[in-house]
């Protein structure tokens, strides 16, 4: 098996001609090579409405808000709600119905956007090009598991010929760049929906390829579309396993460049995995005692338009690497404080509880003192100013993207790690008294401050670069990503504080 060819021909779509696109196009695709149809293992799948249950156990938001919901009921005097949201017999409480709007209401599949934008098309090529500068520019970077030259001279190559020899699978790829450089374009639409419009056109085009599958499992994350994301991750994995991407052996026999990329692949498979793991609260599909690859080289090239020899350490490599310990890390978390989300019936007692965190926050301080620094990053200590971001130089501008993304994964880790602490307290109907009090008081205090600490810093992060002008406001990339980190965060409110005072007291 070769690599370029395992990878670029994994999973083919199913086209479907018959379909007419409303979307106005410059280029319209030729004869369209579907050679690799007969090794098709995908174009069976139909995913389905955003209408199906699903679990969404323990580390996840909405899981969160139950308790923060409870608490604020039990403030404002209406403690019955404790029995209705958070029963442990309840099991049912963890299975949430993920609902989205539909144009169509009739019954009629005529005027849904999948049956209305034709896959042979392409966008002018003006804009394929800045949407292609746009995902390299930003996610290609912060991970970056496809080959940037490589790509380039592929999209060359396919301009040369007007697209007629594109293989669908890569023409699947190339629309999931385009989708995601929407999705990271903050200027020039203006409405949030004309730019979620046109990014989820390239996204129905796109079909086939396990790149492609990780960049559909990102741009997932960020719609309304949580069982297609949870999908889309399962396919994703099981073709890395199939192309043999984790195994070390098989790596060995390939080109130097070949080897890194299928390496980063399956990195991208793994960071994938704890991050779905954490945010729907299920349990990660790649145990940690799968991950035996060595981490990504920083001495290869893989970001860049034309080959760079003077650079002997690359950054977007250092970060690649810094995000992968910290996932470990992450991993580790979920498996120790919640039990890998298998939403068992038993949480541990609070000494063992405690003790796991204090575990988790040495894990932590080591990487933010010892691997951060060494990988020339860092992580902000102090919540973000505007004098801050304005003293940012454009030269340092994606250094400066790499530690804020840190600093905001870091800081919800550490939210994450400390918040079985806090959950304890939103769901505790009385003050702490007796002996337990004397010993689970300062616990009690320190996690909710590190958790309140941790939210001021991602929210510090945000706001100010959200209110930044120029080049700054584009520091985080796609809107959906500032959201997530910031949408779900530790009760500040002077409501909760005083429930935080009163509940804390002890005589």
């Amino acid at each position: 098996m070769q690599a370029p060819a395992a990878i670029d021909d994994v999973v083919p779509p199913q086209a479907s001609p018959q379909l007419v696109s409303t979307y106005s196009t410059n280029t319209e695709l030729g004869e369209v090579d579907t050679s690799e149809d007969a090794i098709d293992g995908m174009g069976a799948i139909k995913f389905t409405d955003e209408q199906d249950s699903g679990y969404f156990g323990p580390t996840s938001n909405i899981a969160f808000l139950r308790h923060i919901s409870v608490a604020m009921a039990q403030a404002s005097g209406q403690p019955h709600a404790m029995h209705t949201t958070l029963s442990i017999s309840n099991t049912t409480t963890d299975w949430m119905r993920v609902t989205r709007q539909h144009g169509n209401t009739n019954g009629s599949s005529s005027n849904r956007l999948e049956d209305r934008v034709n896959i042979y098309a392409l966008p002018p090529r003006a804009r394929i090009w800045e949407l292609i500068d746009e995902y390299f520019q930003k996610t290609g970077q912060l991970l970056p598991f496809i080959h940037e030259e490589s790509f380039r001279e592929t999209y060359f190559e396919m301009k040369r010929t007007n697209f007629t020899k594109a293989r669908r699978t890569w023409l699947g790829l190339l629309n999931m760049i385009l989708a995601m450089g929407c999705t990271l374009t903050v200027d020039g639409y203006a409405t949030a929906e004309e730019r979620i419009a046109e990014s989820d056109i390239y996204y129905q085009r796109a079909n086939g390829l396990l790149q492609y599958l990780l960049l559909v499992g990102q741009y997932l994350q960020g719609t309304q579309k949580s069982v297609q994301a949870w999908t889309v991750h399962g396919l994703a994995i099981t073709t890395a396993f199939q192309l043999g991407l984790h195994s070390p052996r098989t790596t060995q026999g390939f080109a130097a460049i070949e080897c890194e990329i299928r390496k980063r692949v399956w990195f991208g498979c793994i960071l994938l995995d704890r991050t779905l793991s954490m945010t729907f609260g299920r349990p990660s599909i790649i145990p940690e005692k799968y991950v035996k690859l060595e981490l990504p080289s920083a001495s290869i090239q893989v970001m860049g338009q034309v080959p760079d020899g003077d650079v002997t350490q690359r950054i977007d490599a250092m970060y690649f690497q810094a995000t992968i310990i910290l996932y470990n890390i992450m991993y580790q978390i979920i498996d120790s404080c919640y039990e890998q989300n298998l939403g068992l019936a038993k949480s541990p007692p609070d000494a063992e509880i405690v003790s796991m965190i204090l575990n988790g926050d040495r894990q932590l301080d080591e990487w933010r003192y010892q691997t951060v620094p060494a990988l020339q990053l860092r992580i902000s200590h102090a919540p973000l100013s505007s004098q801050d971001i304005e003293q940012i130089e454009v030269k340092d501008k994606t250094v400066a993207r790499f530690n804020m993304v840190l600093s905001l994964r870091f800081h919800n880790l550490r939210i994450l790690n400390h918040r079985p602490i806090l959950e304890k307290f939103l769901d505790s109907a009385r003050a702490i008294q007796g002996v337990e009090a004397g010993m689970m008081h300062q616990v009690y205090i320190s996690s909710i401050e590190t958790c309140v600490d941790s939210a001021i810093n991602i929210v510090a992060i945000v706001h100010n670069v959200v209110l930044a002008t120029g080049w700054r406001r584009d520091l985080l990339g796609a809107w959906n990503y500032s959201l997530f980190y910031s949408k779900c965060l530790p009760p500040a409110s002077p409501l909760t504080r005083s429930c935080l005072e009163a509940s804390l007291t002890v005589e």
